[in-house]
């Protein structure tokens, strides 16, 4: 008969009870580092504030109807032995809290009353160390090979800013992206927060009697749920169930537990050092994103919510020690197409890249990472393929204003077509002529080909002649294009203070009386406020010229305009001597002509 007992079990404790069993956790290498920040330390400390105000008053005793605090759920595997614990679930509330232990310990040096430091340390003392006075130092709890002796050495055993001062010297950290660092940070947050509630100007009683609402707050009154399993499989099986809706961790962390639920034990290390490579080469950018898009630009469509269940479902029928070879292997391309890093393409290149941050793109990752894959190695190939993918999705989604979706799905098509192209020599006609539109992709100029059938010369320059915005940078990133193209005058400048966003018919012309008949023929139209926001209605100009234009009325700002240095302000100031909405429509088919010739695939 099969007994629950058998597989796992699943006891509650406080902080106290926890590390006060004779066991020491583990956090394993292939586990994910230490990777709290401020915000995740902030909010621990509030909660942790909380519970104190909540359970002491003012003479610092302790409420009667005082609650503790639900801290959630650590999941565990028992070693043989059952002397140690590795830690599947919950690494980085634990890691943290010890941290937190150690600060309060270093707090209880302050009391001169010995016998008062004395009973804080003997309740601290057994929950950072299992080795007693007198002996080796023994960590109650340990962490991954790659960031173990900094915590044990930095954190554990120095107990002063001057030693640790000291050790910084001597092993300097280097970059602020890494465990190593965060680790450092949480520790130096929580010496000053203490220090906070705790500074040098209170007596020696009132130190020690909140010293001790502290401690007693952290070891009983946060409470845990340990589940203890025997095999390490059935952790990871508890793990992605808890987990299964990313409930406190990301898609890519139970993306990361299913890969190694599914290969050996002993490839578990590689695993583990090809992920952290994946984290440590993105950076800062989302790493569920990155292997969404990857997904997206070689396996299949997948909506955000539904990447797990995709991905496991690939891995039901693929090796997963290869899939994490394909998101290991073009996790370089995937940085390098987001501007990550030193400086990879030519300036042509990276321009052209920079240009979906103006647009605010993302969703065209997996046709540049397609590109990157595949036409690296060749410049102008590669940069045809960027300015293809850039001038697609500004005329399909920026100006045609199609959706997320569409754009998605496209781009999706794309790519995958890309990479796997069929060999359409050995179709016939009817076949030729019975398979889909994005099928016939197979190298760049069908792809241009492709993007054209759904983005018309005729249709952008429809949609271009009705384009509006309300996002300033968006509105910028356009009319900064078509200036660069004239380049007969001031070159303008990225978006910033020097150069604004004119609106001609101001957003919100004046309403003193003084002034009512400042566009008085459009003001009260119920139009005014679409055609306002239109581009041919907006201008960049210098920012001093922009200032004094203001909301003035038009013959004033003709007069201003006609000192910019840029092209579009002074071709109004010479032009123009009236502007209302026939004024908007005919110059903004004027830059859907001009438009054409910057947007384009070649």
């Amino acid at each position: 008969m099969i007994e629950p007992r058998d597989f796992f079990g699943a006891e509650e404790h406080n902080i106290r009870s926890l590390f006060s069993q004779n066991i020491t956790f583990i956090v394993p290498d292939y586990q994910r580092n230490f990777a709290w920040t401020h915000n995740e330390l902030q909010h621990l400390w509030e909660d942790f504030q909380k519970v104190v105000k909540d359970s002491f008053d003012d003479n610092h005793l302790i409420k009667p109807d005082h609650k503790p605090h639900f801290f959630g759920t650590i999941l565990v595997t028992e070693s043989p032995n059952g002397s140690r614990y590795e830690i599947t679930d919950g690494q980085q509330r634990l890691t943290t809290v010890s941290i937190l232990l150690k600060c309060l310990l270093e707090e209880a040096s302050r009391i001169g009353d010995m016998h008062a430091q004395a009973g804080i340390r003997a309740i601290l003392t057994p929950l950072v160390q299992r080795s007693q006075y007198g002996e080796p130092f023994v960590q109650k709890f340990e962490l991954d090979s790659t960031i173990n002796d900094f915590y044990r050495d930095y954190i554990l055993l120095k107990n002063s800013e001057a030693e640790r001062a000291q050790y910084i010297q001597l092993h300097p950290i280097g970059s602020n992206n890494t465990a190593i660092y965060r680790l450092k940070m949480a520790h130096s947050y929580f010496v000053k927060k203490i220090r906070e509630e705790l500074p040098e100007t209170l007596d020696q009683q009132e130190l020690h009697n909140k010293l001790l609402c502290f401690v007693l707050t952290i070891t009983r009154l946060f409470l845990i749920l340990q589940i203890v399993v025997k095999e390490s499989e059935t952790a990871y099986t508890i793990f992605g169930t808890l987990n299964n809706r990313g409930k406190d961790l990301t898609d890519s962390d139970i993306i990361k537990n299913e890969l190694f639920k599914r290969v050996p034990m002993l490839q578990r290390s590689i695993i583990k050092e090809k992920w952290d490579s994946i984290i440590e080469c993105i950076e800062n950018e989302d790493l569920t994103e990155y292997i969404r898009f990857h997904y997206a630009s070689k396996i299949g469509p997948v909506k955000k919510v539904e990447l797990f269940g995709a991905v496991t479902e690939y891995l039901n029928n693929n090796d997963a020690a290869e899939y994490l070879d394909s998101l290991f292997s073009e996790a370089d391309w995937y940085a390098r197409v987001n501007l990550i890093g030193a400086t990879y393409w030519n300036d042509a290149i990276t321009h052209k890249l920079d240009g979906f941050k103006h647009l605010d793109i993302s969703h065209s990752i997996p046709l540049l990472l397609t590109g990157a894959v595949k036409y690296n190695h060749n410049s102008i190939d590669f940069e045809r393929i960027v300015n293809a993918t850039l001038v697609f999705c500004f005329r399909y989604f920026t100006i045609a204003k199609n959706s997320v979706a569409d754009l998605e799905r496209e781009v999706g098509l794309m790519s995958r077509a890309l990479r796997n192209p069929l060999d359409l020599s050995k179709l016939s006609q009817a076949e030729l002529q019975s398979i889909p539109e994005h099928k016939k992709i197979v190298d760049i100029d069908s792809l241009c080909t492709y993007m054209l059938l759904l983005t018309s010369n005729a249709n952008f320059v429809r949609h271009f002649r009705d384009f509006s915005t309300k996002t300033n940078s968006l509105a910028f990133y356009v009319l900064n294009e078509l200036e660069k193209k004239r380049m007969t005058g001031v070159i303008p400048l990225p978006h910033g203070p020097a150069q604004h966003i004119e609106h001609i018919m101001p957003k919100k012309p004046s309403k003193r009386t003084s002034r009512l008949h400042e566009w008085g023929h459009v003001r009260n139209n119920p139009e005014y406020s679409d055609f306002v926001y239109r581009i041919g209605n907006m201008v960049i100009l210098e920012s001093d010229i922009n200032q004094q234009v203001s909301n003035k009325d038009f013959s004033v700002k003709l007069t201003l305009y006609n000192a910019s240095g840029l092209s579009y302000p002074r071709d109004i100031s010479a032009a123009q001597t009236h502007w209302d909405f026939a004024s908007i429509n005919n110059r903004q088919t004027l830059m859907a002509q001009e438009a054409l010739s910057i947007w384009r695939y070649y």
